[in-house]
């Protein structure tokens, strides 16, 4: 996750605080120096914002934060300035990017390609300028002004690090340019994005948005991008109790590991449940009971558009017998299994080419959640998967995952897992279920999680 330190002395600082707070602090960790009691007024530290009171020029108390291991901003949002000179020359020595709000004309400031500039006077002047008859338009405020022009810097997480730009590119979305150490390259066969790029795009307004939370998807977010919440659906009628307990468990256990706001438990054919009743004192956790629907599906398919979910817990019987539904919802499932998701030792994929790219960010984030090692399985004699094994270790390497296997096997690697117990298996849900009797006389990769069945599933959709 991004880490920004961020020196706010001036009520604009106030308001930036209040942005961050409100839209955008699921992008990062923010750490926030202040002097006055009214920059923080009215706000409170929370999972990924933290508030320090220290004077400016006591250098020697905010040292360690300017100096934080795997900082990746520093903002200086200081209106006094000589405070805001004397952060800056502090500051100088990490080679971190700096951005640095400039209020006033005679300021000097180092050439130094890791520092950003806004400069006030300036962008005022500029204004005005583009107010007056005749002067054309140097880059600033063209287009529809509707938002088709999008410029967004690449974080070093991202899942699009260390690929060609054709590989975010769509029909509604283009990269026309990148910006790198204050230098413009326009793009050819060989470019590559790298960490801290900026891509200058253009597109449909709604595509380019989609793209950018894309671009800047964090290790550590999931269930988001797909949503905020995860959501179980219990049919007290046509559920065991003992599977409804089982359902229950697994779901308190991903709601405590993973980056989710809710968890939403909705009761249909209700009926008392002493486990139910005990989880309406917490706050995180909705409880819902529907006394007139009765039909499974129909409630799934109507709460898949209201409630933001971004995990859908169900089990084997369930996910088999709505299967369509499940694969038309366009939404993660975790499919529970014989065993306990508590007692996973590790994480198992089995690789394949053409999917498995498109989900490594998930596949990566779950791991890194969950806390448990994480195993790619090669088992197709037909590909070499060297492009794809490449991706993948580069990706570990960004994100500095010590416990990533990748295992080359020459047997069938469905009767070698099956042999194993207490893992938790992560597949792409790309096509439509089929019968089993079809994957035997049909075997294909991508129905592999058909034949997995006593293990916990995480059923990833690739729009």
């Amino acid at each position: 996750m991004n880490k920004i330190l961020v020196f706010a002395g001036c009520q604009e600082a106030t308001l930036l605080i209040k942005k961050i707070s409100d839209n955008y602090l699921n992008l990062g960790e923010f750490h926030i120096i202040y002097e006055e009691d009214e920059i923080k007024n009215g706000f409170n530290e929370k999972e990924n914002l933290f508030f320090y009171k220290i004077n400016f020029y006591a250098y020697e108390l905010y040292k360690n934060l300017l100096h934080k291991e795997n900082l990746n901003k520093i903002v200086i949002l200081v209106k006094n300035k000589k405070e805001a000179e004397f952060i800056l020359k502090n500051s100088l020595d990490k080679k971190v990017p700096i951005l640095f709000v400039k209020f006033w004309l005679d300021f000097e400031i180092p050439q130094q390609n890791n520092i950003e500039i806004i400069d006030i006077p300036e962008l005022l002047t500029n204004k005005v300028i583009d107010f007056l008859p005749g002067v054309p338009l140097f880059a600033r405020d063209i287009g529809l002004g509707i938002g088709e022009i999008l410029e967004v810097e690449v974080p070093p997480h991202s899942p699009f690090v260390y690929l060609h730009p054709s590989k975010l590119e769509n029909k509604e979305a283009k990269i026309a340019a990148i910006y790198r150490n204050n230098e413009l390259r326009l793009i050819n066969e060989n470019t590559m994005i790298l960490p801290n790029d900026k891509l200058l795009l253009v597109g449909e307004p709604e595509a380019l948005k989609d793209l950018f939370n894309k671009i800047k998807k964090n290790i550590g977010a999931f269930p988001q991008p797909y949503g905020q919440n995860i959501y179980l659906l219990l049919d007290m009628k046509n559920m065991e109790q003992k599977e409804i307990s089982a359902l229950l468990k697994s779901a308190l256990f991903l709601h405590r590991k993973l980056k989710n706001k809710k968890l939403i438990i909705k009761i249909i054919n209700p009926s008392i449940n002493n486990q139910i009743y005990k989880l309406y004192k917490f706050n995180n956790i909705e409880i819902l009971s529907d006394y007139y629907e009765t039909s499974y599906k129909e409630c799934l398919k109507k709460d898949a558009d209201t409630y933001n979910i971004g995990l859908i817990i169900t089990n084997n019987e369930f996910f088999f017998k709505y299967s369509t539904f499940f694969y038309d919802i366009k939404l993660p499932i975790f499919k529970k299994g014989e065993e306990s998701i508590k007692k996973c030792k590790g994480i198992k994929v089995l690789l394949q080419e053409n999917e498995i790219k498109s989900i490594a960010s998930v596949i990566f984030d779950l791991s890194f959640q969950l806390e448990k090692p994480l195993t790619f399985i090669d088992g197709d004699p037909e590909n070499t998967h060297t492009e794809l094994i490449e991706y993948l270790t580069n990706f570990a390497k960004l994100f500095n995952f010590k416990d990533v296997h990748i295992e080359k096997t020459k047997d069938n690697p469905i009767f070698e897992l099956n042999n194993i117990d207490n893992q938790c298996i992560i597949s792409p849900f790309t096509t439509k279920p089929v019968p089993k009797l079809w994957q035997v006389l049909n075997p294909k990769m991508e129905y592999s999680y058909l034949f997995l069945n006593k293990f916990n599933q995480f059923l990833i959709p690739v729009k």
